[in-house]
């Protein structure tokens, strides 16, 4: 756990996920734009299937909280290694990817939050621990919509590198986060 401070000097506590923050996960999920949602769906929002999710050892979270109202303002869903449905596609870019070394990462900030620099914060803080953990790469979880400019561009920015396009709901855009060779 550690306490980061915002673009616009406001902390933050930025840590994991733990089994006491399902009422607050479940608030901050709850309130997310429509907007928001039709960009962020790792998993459903119904409490018994969050739940179900966080059951399997292969994934985690990570939040950051306002220490005001100790609600969560940004959430990053962490599964180790590749969704097995997307590996066809991510195999057709060429790109050695393997599941032991590997994550895929799912960030949402709640949107009034959103342009304060708690994204960058938590993914600071997530990218520390997949390096010390010796993570290879990471990769988007059912990739970035490609009209999500702000996302993208946060990507880019974060040395994400773009694999190629796919259909879903959309045009989507599969991103890697090469860590280790």
């Amino acid at each position: 756990m550690m306490t980061a401070l915002t673009k616009q000097n406001k902390p933050v506590i930025l840590r994991q996920l733990d089994g006491n923050d399902l009422d607050r996960l479940l608030a901050y999920l709850h309130q997310l734009s429509p907007a928001t949602v039709k960009r962020f769906q790792p998993h459903s929002f119904h409490k018994e299937e969050v739940v179900n999710f966080y059951h399997h050892h292969e994934h985690e979270a990570w939040v950051a909280v306002d220490p005001s109202s100790e609600n969560i303002i940004a959430y990053t869903v962490l599964k180790k290694g590749y969704l097995h449905h997307d590996y066809p596609r991510l195999q057709q870019y060429g790109v050695d990817i393997s599941y032991d070394h590997c994550y895929t990462i799912a960030p949402s900030v709640t949107d009034e939050w959103q342009s304060t620099g708690v994204g960058q914060l938590l993914f600071n803080n997530v990218l520390t621990e997949m390096k010390n953990r010796n993570v290879k790469q990471i990769i988007l979880w059912g990739g970035v919509q490609t009209d999500n400019y702000k996302a993208v561009r946060f990507y880019q920015k974060n040395g994400f590198r773009s694999l190629g396009h796919f259909q879903y709901n959309g045009l989507n855009e599969d991103m890697l986060l090469q860590l280790i060779d």
